[in-house]
């Protein structure tokens, strides 16, 4: 079976200027000769793209066998369950359709162009993809598999592709009217940095921009209360809130990320011989299993990651019918109100 790969290495060029050659990406500066190099070499070669291999009777009555890429590495994975929650739901919706996980890819642990050479992941049927892809990665999928893809989270996501999503605006401005109603008014957001792929530009947050909106809304916002960190793990939120509490001000109460830097923020709160909630309320993001136990328990935002695994295999099956419009759904969230947080005295 021809690839891109074979095609770029007869052509002497990159994989990526084989595949926005080949979808006629306009957009793309390449010489006429090497347009026509291209073209000439993989009808040769007698090169045919995957998604017009797949013949619609036969994808209806054929065994599908599909693969899940995951935008971090292995160990963010087991850090943050958040992401291992809506692998838990593909894996469950998957069985029960009986559809064949055959490969699971952690991005986070490739290096450059090892994607591109994954012989396994050109003999899928299509894929999920949880997290957002860089730009090349973008390209690289659809020259594979066409629309036989779903994204999960995809905060870069241009409407092309189906996307299974969270509504952050409404969780955040629902965590924040809460905070409103115990009285707080110096409130301060910890987050991460989100960025386009393991190393692509930085794209906006979803979650700090409906913080930021709402906190003007109510002229109370101040830049100086909002801290962001590297990532959205424990040691994230741990570091932010110690260096927070070196500030002559500190806020009575957060908005924080995720219930995992929730926890590290905490511990750091609790170290400095300040306590959760009588000093500082906190509100949180994800709902994860250990935010019912932590001490305080956390009051957190729940979002039903792994109901968006599981309906992401769904969009994936509706694909396989035949659908050929994009679609983009958002899930809810529901406040989880537990003891992180109390009235301001």
């Amino acid at each position: 079976m021809v690839t891109i790969n074979d095609i770029a290495k007869a052509a002497k060029v990159s994989t990526a200027t084989v595949s926005r050659v080949l979808n006629n990406d306009k957009k793309m500066s390449v010489s006429t000769e090497t347009r026509e190099r291209i073209l000439d070499i993989s009808t040769k070669l007698g090169y045919v793209p995957i998604r017009k291999r797949k013949s619609p009777r036969i994808i209806q009555t054929m065994k599908k066998n599909i693969g899940i890429l995951m935008y971090c590495s292995q160990q963010y994975e087991w850090e943050d369950t958040y992401f291992m929650s809506i692998r838990k739901g593909i894996e469950k919706e998957c069985n029960r359709k009986g559809l064949s996980i055959r490969k699971i890819i952690h991005l986070g642990d490739l290096g450059d162009g090892e994607m591109d050479d994954d012989n396994e992941l050109r003999e899928l049927d299509g894929v999920i993809f949880v997290g957002g892809p860089d730009k090349h990665e973008e390209r690289e999928l659809y020259e594979l598999f066409g629309s036989y893809i779903v994204y999960v989270n995809n905060l870069s996501n241009s409407g092309e592709y189906d996307n299974v999503g969270i509504d952050y605006s409404y969780a955040t401005h629902h965590a924040l009217n809460y905070l409103f109603s115990l009285g707080h008014k110096q409130i301060g957001y910890i987050g991460g940095i989100e960025h386009r792929g393991q190393s692509g530009p930085e794209i906006a947050n979803p979650r700090k921009i409906a913080f930021e909106e709402t906190m003007v809304e109510h002229n109370l916002y101040n830049p100086s209360f909002v801290h962001l960190s590297k990532g959205f793990l424990i040691n994230d939120g741990y570091e932010s809130m110690k260096n927070v509490l070196k500030k002559e001000v500190v806020p009575t109460a957060f908005f924080i990320a995720s219930d995992a830097m929730a926890i590290g923020a905490i511990r750091a709160i609790h170290e400095a011989g300040l306590n959760v909630p009588t000093d500082i309320s906190i509100v949180s993001f994800n709902d994860i299993d250990v935010a019912q136990y932590t001490q305080p328990s956390l009051t957190t935002v729940r979002v039903y990651t792994e109901e968006m695994g599981k309906y992401a295999v769904n969009m994936l099956l509706d694909r396989f019918e035949e659908r050929e419009i994009p679609v983009n759904v958002l899930f809810p969230s529901k406040l989880i109100v537990r003891e992180s947080a109390v009235k301001l005295k």
